[in-house]
């Protein structure tokens, strides 16, 4: 084994070297066009590969494709891994950064040798798949974590910009007068309650309903709601969430509205995505950024 792998980056070096044109092969026999040369350092062994692409089909669909500020992003594994890999993974041991490649595939084969599974039913099977993707950079591990922490930054900054003038022109449109906090949290309080708000550490007793600024429902602790918007399960019971604030693991926007109700109170929260699942698609109602809109109503705070 070890001789095959000495013979196998032997062989992979040789492959480099020699492949200087417009088009390559990696190890597995995929072949893949340089659209665009970068500056020819390749990566190594624990180095991440950030990059962008776009993945659609002989139709002009997309199916899928990254943004300028959630790029993808793939580690470099050892080499004694590469006779195991897919074509895309060993394909991205031989760009740069700089590079823009370009790989075809017939639906099939896109799907039993990278996606490992059957074509789903009623997608053509006669389709080709096209990968274009553009390499932003090579980091190592270090590095990349706190690329990563900044491009995240720079990404909820911007989202939440977004999600903030949607928030506040639905409750223009509407004539909805909430409160406006810094982080993007509006809310309205419908019905107080009694003694202090909840704090950081306690335990609130809450029944909720979840639905998106369009009115679409898609979770709620309350039977008869459930009944109405299509959403009962028999098999669930309706009684109210218990949550200990800030250590739960609810979504941020949760943690943050609990503290602005006591017992017996009741109030609509509009929440940002950056404050809920963020790029994160969750269910087919909850897609990504999805801004959500909570019901609640507080029970006991203890």
């Amino acid at each position: 084994m070890k001789i095959l792998n000495a013979v196998l980056i032997v062989g992979l070096v040789i492959l480099f070297a020699c492949n200087s044109g417009s088009e390559k092969e990696t190890p597995n026999g995929m072949k893949f066009n340089v659209l665009k040369k970068g500056n020819g350092v390749l990566p190594k062994p624990g180095d991440v590969v950030v990059f962008q692409f776009v993945l659609n089909d002989s139709k002009d669909s997309v199916w899928g494709k990254t943004s300028e500020f959630m790029p993808a992003a793939a580690m470099i594994n050892d080499s004694s891994v590469i006779v195991s890999e897919d074509g895309i993974t060993q394909m991205l041991r031989m760009v740069s950064k700089g590079d823009s490649v370009r790989v075809s595939f017939p639906i099939k084969k896109f799907f039993n040798e990278i996606v490992m599974a059957p074509i789903p039913y009623g997608v053509d099977s006669t389709l080709t798949l096209t990968y274009n993707i553009r390499v932003d950079t090579i980091l190592n591990q270090m590095d990349f974590m706190v690329y990563q922490r900044d491009i995240m930054e720079k990404f909820s900054e911007k989202q939440l910009e977004k999600d903030v003038k949607i928030i506040d022109e639905y409750l223009a449109k509407n004539n909805i007068d909430a409160v406006k906090l810094e982080s993007g949290l509006r809310y309205v309080i419908t019905k107080p309650g009694t003694g202090e708000n909840a704090i950081s550490g306690q335990t609130v007793k809450v029944h909720y309903t979840g639905y998106l600024l369009d009115g679409q429902h898609f979770d709620t602790s309350v039977q008869s709601v459930a009944e109405e918007h299509g959403l009962y399960n028999p098999m669930r019971p309706y009684d109210a969430y218990e949550v200990t604030i800030d250590q739960s693991s609810v979504i941020k926007g949760w943690h943050e509205a609990l503290k602005y109700l006591n017992a017996g109170a009741q109030g609509t929260f509009y929440i940002p995505s950056i404050l809920a699942y963020g790029p994160q698609q969750r269910s087919e109602v909850i897609k990504e950024n999805s801004i959500l809109v909570f019901d609640m109503e507080v029970l006991e705070v203890k």
